[in-house]
């Protein structure tokens, strides 16, 4: 019994201290990664017009901070996000939905400054044609798929009211073509307030991909965002994209886009 209260003690101080340096809070509000404006695959809720053809961009996604972890002063943010996207084709009393895109991504996010993020990445994107799209358009079926994982890094830049960033991607399955396995991205946005709550911005995002010979994906784009300090957010932007195809199926084509889009952020 002597020897059994000591332990006791010592374990009740134990517990005391480990709660004390231990907080858990489910759905948080903030998220400690920014949105990336110009990236095409960013998870988002949009609708955009390309100028140069009939085809509009529908994307229906969610990003959702699951829970954030405090241990000994060192924070972790867990969160899950999917987005759907697709490519519509509008003709003269139809509509034809040419290509949809599924992407999930589950993201571990830290802090290690006040303005320097770093994000662990761990996704699937899978890419189909869909309706009788192939046929009409003379595309053949094509099973694309990249199961992959990152490392990322943010710094935000306050005087500019925006943001720097950089990712690697390590595609531990693809298909095609199954040699190619790596992609870097960065890109950068700045921003100006005007009068209290609409925030005009511009960014852009530029992807080096192995899988067609280090080729890349630049986009541009300027907007305006507003309410721009509230969770829910509109954006109102232009978009300039050239170089390789976003779109899975279609990743070895080049092409340039220039699209209008409205945007829900949340």
């Amino acid at each position: 019994m002597k020897k059994i209260v000591p332990f006791v003690f010592l374990l009740f101080l134990s517990n005391s201290a480990f709660c004390q340096n231990f907080e858990l809070k489910l759905f948080p509000e903030k998220k400690i990664f920014e949105r990336h404006f110009a990236d095409a695959i960013s998870h988002q809720v949009s609708l955009s017009k390309h100028f140069e053809s009939t085809e509009w961009f529908a994307n229906i996604g969610v990003n959702i901070p699951v829970f954030d972890v405090n241990l000994y002063n060192y924070d972790l943010q867990v969160s899950a996000a999917t987005t759907i996207y697709n490519t519509i084709i509008k003709t003269p009393g139809h509509i034809q939905v040419y290509t949809v895109d599924y992407l999930v991504d589950f993201y571990f996010d830290t802090k290690i400054t006040n303005d320097l993020a770093a994000r662990f990445i761990f996704g699937h994107l899978s890419a189909h044609f869909s309706d009788d799209g192939i046929v009409e358009l003379g595309n053949s079926p094509l099973s694309y798929v990249r199961d992959y994982i990152g490392l990322s890094g943010q710094y935000k830049i306050d005087p500019l009211n925006g943001k720097i960033y950089f990712t690697g991607f390590y595609n531990f399955h693809n298909e095609p073509p199954r040699d190619k396995h790596s992609t870097f991205q960065f890109g950068f946005d700045a921003g100006h307030y005007f009068l209290k709550s609409l925030k005009a911005y511009f960014a852009f995002d530029i992807k080096i991909k192995s899988e067609v010979n280090n080729g890349t994906t630049q986009s541009f784009q300027a907007g305006v965002i507003f309410p721009s300090e509230q969770r829910f957010k509109f954006r109102l932007a232009f978009t300039h994209r050239r170089g390789f195809e976003e779109r899975g199926q279609l990743y070895y084509l080049k092409d340039i886009k220039n699209s209008l889009g409205i945007y829900i952020d949340f």
